[in-house]
Protein backbone atom coordinates (compact mmCIF):
# COMPACT_ATOMS: atom_id res chain seq x y z
CA UNK A 1 0.00 0.00 0.00
CA UNK A 2 1.53 3.51 -1.04
CA UNK A 3 3.01 5.54 1.51
CA UNK A 4 0.19 8.35 2.49
CA UNK A 5 2.40 10.91 2.25
CA UNK A 6 3.94 10.50 -0.83
CA UNK A 7 1.67 13.23 -2.17
CA UNK A 8 2.97 15.39 0.05
CA UNK A 9 6.35 14.94 -0.63
CA UNK A 10 5.98 16.28 -4.34
CA UNK A 11 6.05 19.36 -5.46
CA UNK A 12 2.87 21.03 -6.55
CA UNK A 13 4.53 22.45 -9.61
CA UNK A 14 5.85 18.97 -11.34
CA UNK A 15 1.93 17.72 -11.70
CA UNK A 16 2.47 20.62 -14.29
CA UNK A 17 5.81 19.02 -16.01
CA UNK A 18 5.16 17.57 -19.62
CA UNK A 19 5.58 14.05 -20.14
CA UNK A 20 8.68 14.10 -22.37
CA UNK A 21 11.86 15.85 -22.24
CA UNK A 22 15.25 16.47 -23.80
CA UNK A 23 18.50 16.14 -22.70
CA UNK A 24 17.23 15.67 -18.23
CA UNK A 25 14.93 18.62 -18.97
CA UNK A 26 11.88 18.73 -18.97
CA UNK A 27 9.05 21.55 -19.35
CA UNK A 28 6.09 23.30 -17.25
CA UNK A 29 2.53 23.11 -19.09
CA UNK A 30 1.90 27.10 -19.44
CA UNK A 31 0.06 27.97 -22.00
CA UNK A 32 0.10 31.79 -23.20
CA UNK A 33 -2.07 33.58 -21.99
CA UNK A 34 -5.51 34.42 -24.91
CA UNK A 35 -4.55 37.95 -25.38
CA UNK A 36 -1.10 37.23 -26.07
CA UNK A 37 -2.04 34.10 -28.51
CA UNK A 38 -4.74 36.35 -29.88
CA UNK A 39 -2.69 39.21 -30.58
CA UNK A 40 -0.84 37.03 -32.65
CA UNK A 41 -3.24 35.28 -34.82
CA UNK A 42 -4.92 39.09 -35.36
CA UNK A 43 -1.88 40.21 -36.49
CA UNK A 44 -1.54 37.05 -38.74
CA UNK A 45 -4.82 37.63 -40.44
CA UNK A 46 -4.00 41.51 -40.88
CA UNK A 47 -0.88 40.79 -42.64
CA UNK A 48 -2.53 38.19 -45.01
CA UNK A 49 -4.97 40.94 -46.19
CA UNK A 50 -2.30 43.26 -46.34
CA UNK A 51 -0.63 41.21 -48.43
CA UNK A 52 -3.66 40.67 -50.72
CA UNK A 53 -4.67 44.07 -51.03
CA UNK A 54 -1.24 45.97 -51.43
CA UNK A 55 0.76 42.88 -53.61
CA UNK A 56 -1.80 40.88 -55.35
CA UNK A 57 -4.66 43.26 -55.39
CA UNK A 58 -5.63 47.00 -56.28
CA UNK A 59 -4.31 48.48 -53.53
CA UNK A 60 -1.57 50.43 -54.48
CA UNK A 61 2.48 49.19 -54.68
CA UNK A 62 5.73 50.70 -52.73
CA UNK A 63 6.61 51.94 -55.74
CA UNK A 64 3.22 53.72 -56.98
CA UNK A 65 3.56 55.50 -53.40
CA UNK A 66 6.67 56.51 -53.75
CA UNK A 67 6.07 58.49 -57.50
CA UNK A 68 3.00 59.98 -56.35
CA UNK A 69 4.72 61.57 -52.94
CA UNK A 70 7.82 62.46 -55.94
CA UNK A 71 5.22 64.16 -57.90
CA UNK A 72 3.70 66.44 -55.13
CA UNK A 73 7.54 67.57 -54.20
CA UNK A 74 8.21 68.42 -58.03
CA UNK A 75 4.95 69.84 -58.37
CA UNK A 76 5.61 71.78 -55.49
CA UNK A 77 8.81 72.68 -57.08
CA UNK A 78 7.35 73.20 -60.37
CA UNK A 79 5.32 75.97 -58.93
CA UNK A 80 8.18 77.93 -57.91
CA UNK A 81 8.97 78.51 -61.35
CA UNK A 82 6.54 81.17 -62.12
CA UNK A 83 4.29 81.62 -65.25
CA UNK A 84 4.91 79.41 -68.23
CA UNK A 85 3.86 80.26 -71.64
CA UNK A 86 1.75 77.72 -73.75
CA UNK A 87 4.74 78.10 -76.78
CA UNK A 88 6.04 74.86 -78.59
CA UNK A 89 9.48 75.80 -77.34
CA UNK A 90 8.07 75.59 -73.81
CA UNK A 91 6.23 72.34 -74.37
CA UNK A 92 9.82 70.83 -75.93
CA UNK A 93 11.83 72.18 -72.88
CA UNK A 94 9.85 70.57 -70.30
CA UNK A 95 8.66 67.38 -72.11
CA UNK A 96 12.49 65.93 -71.72
CA UNK A 97 13.07 67.34 -68.33
CA UNK A 98 13.12 64.12 -65.81
CA UNK A 99 11.99 65.94 -62.81
CA UNK A 100 9.11 68.19 -64.48
CA UNK A 101 7.57 64.42 -66.11
CA UNK A 102 7.28 63.19 -62.76
CA UNK A 103 5.85 66.56 -61.65
CA UNK A 104 3.10 65.75 -63.93
CA UNK A 105 2.51 62.39 -63.63
CA UNK A 106 0.13 62.27 -60.71
CA UNK A 107 -1.59 65.07 -62.37
CA UNK A 108 -1.85 62.94 -65.26
CA UNK A 109 -2.99 59.95 -63.37
CA UNK A 110 -5.63 61.46 -61.44
CA UNK A 111 -7.28 63.50 -64.19
CA UNK A 112 -6.53 62.03 -67.55
CA UNK A 113 -5.68 58.46 -67.21
CA UNK A 114 -9.23 56.89 -66.44
CA UNK A 115 -9.70 58.04 -70.54
CA UNK A 116 -6.40 57.46 -71.82
CA UNK A 117 -4.89 55.25 -69.45
CA UNK A 118 -1.74 56.00 -66.90
CA UNK A 119 1.16 54.59 -69.53
CA UNK A 120 -0.54 56.51 -72.37
CA UNK A 121 -2.33 53.32 -74.33
CA UNK A 122 -5.55 54.51 -74.91
CA UNK A 123 -8.83 53.04 -73.56
CA UNK A 124 -12.27 55.67 -73.95
CA UNK A 125 -9.65 57.87 -75.25
CA UNK A 126 -7.37 57.71 -78.20
CA UNK A 127 -3.96 56.17 -77.52
CA UNK A 128 -1.17 58.95 -76.87
CA UNK A 129 1.89 56.81 -77.69
CA UNK A 130 1.74 56.33 -81.56
CA UNK A 131 2.24 59.45 -83.83
CA UNK A 132 -1.66 59.75 -84.67
CA UNK A 133 -3.28 62.00 -83.29
CA UNK A 134 -7.48 63.14 -84.51
CA UNK A 135 -7.17 67.23 -83.17
CA UNK A 136 -3.33 67.74 -83.21
CA UNK A 137 -1.62 68.53 -86.09
CA UNK A 138 1.51 70.20 -84.16
CA UNK A 139 2.83 69.89 -80.53
CA UNK A 140 1.53 73.47 -79.64
CA UNK A 141 -1.93 72.23 -80.57
CA UNK A 142 -2.13 70.00 -77.56
CA UNK A 143 -2.61 72.38 -75.22
CA UNK A 144 -5.38 74.05 -77.40
CA UNK A 145 -7.11 70.46 -77.24
CA UNK A 146 -6.57 70.31 -73.25
CA UNK A 147 -7.75 73.77 -72.71
CA UNK A 148 -10.55 73.72 -75.47
CA UNK A 149 -11.50 70.09 -74.89
CA UNK A 150 -13.36 68.43 -78.31
CA UNK A 151 -16.64 67.92 -76.60
CA UNK A 152 -18.58 65.81 -79.28
CA UNK A 153 -15.89 63.50 -78.52
CA UNK A 154 -15.76 63.01 -74.84
CA UNK A 155 -13.00 65.15 -74.60
CA UNK A 156 -13.62 67.59 -71.94
CA UNK A 157 -12.19 71.31 -71.12
CA UNK A 158 -9.83 71.80 -68.63
CA UNK A 159 -8.99 75.83 -68.87
CA UNK A 160 -11.41 76.57 -66.01
CA UNK A 161 -10.03 73.93 -63.54
CA UNK A 162 -6.49 74.32 -64.02
CA UNK A 163 -4.21 77.48 -64.43
CA UNK A 164 -1.99 77.94 -67.34
CA UNK A 165 1.64 76.46 -66.09
CA UNK A 166 -0.50 73.01 -65.12
CA UNK A 167 -2.08 72.95 -68.52
CA UNK A 168 1.51 73.54 -70.10
CA UNK A 169 3.17 70.85 -68.06
CA UNK A 170 0.44 68.71 -68.75
CA UNK A 171 0.90 69.07 -72.97
CA UNK A 172 3.96 68.16 -72.63
CA UNK A 173 3.42 65.06 -70.75
CA UNK A 174 1.17 64.14 -72.98
CA UNK A 175 3.94 64.99 -75.98
CA UNK A 176 6.47 63.00 -73.97
CA UNK A 177 4.16 59.55 -74.51
CA UNK A 178 5.05 59.54 -78.28
CA UNK A 179 7.61 57.32 -78.91
CA UNK A 180 7.05 55.35 -75.83
CA UNK A 181 5.33 51.44 -75.67
CA UNK A 182 2.13 51.11 -73.18
CA UNK A 183 0.80 47.63 -72.09
CA UNK A 184 -1.88 47.54 -73.80
CA UNK A 185 -2.21 49.77 -76.75
CA UNK A 186 -5.11 51.38 -78.24
CA UNK A 187 -5.69 51.17 -82.31
CA UNK A 188 -3.84 54.58 -84.57
CA UNK A 189 -6.51 57.17 -84.58
CA UNK A 190 -6.96 59.90 -86.80
CA UNK A 191 -3.93 60.77 -88.96
CA UNK A 192 -0.29 60.19 -88.75
CA UNK A 193 2.12 63.33 -88.03
CA UNK A 194 5.53 64.30 -88.10
CA UNK A 195 7.64 63.87 -85.36
CA UNK A 196 8.15 66.67 -82.48
CA UNK A 197 11.30 68.96 -83.17
CA UNK A 198 13.95 68.69 -81.71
Amino acid sequence: MPDSNTHHNVDPLDLNLLPHGADGIQEYDNPMPFWWSAIFWASFGYALLYAMYFMMGVGPSVQADYQADMGIFYEEQFAKLGDLQPTPETVRGLMVDPKMMQAATGLFASNCAVCHAKDGGGGTGPNLCDGSYINVKSIGDIYTVISGGVVPRGMPAWEKRFPVPQRVLLAAYVAHFRGTTPAVPKAPQGESIAPWNP
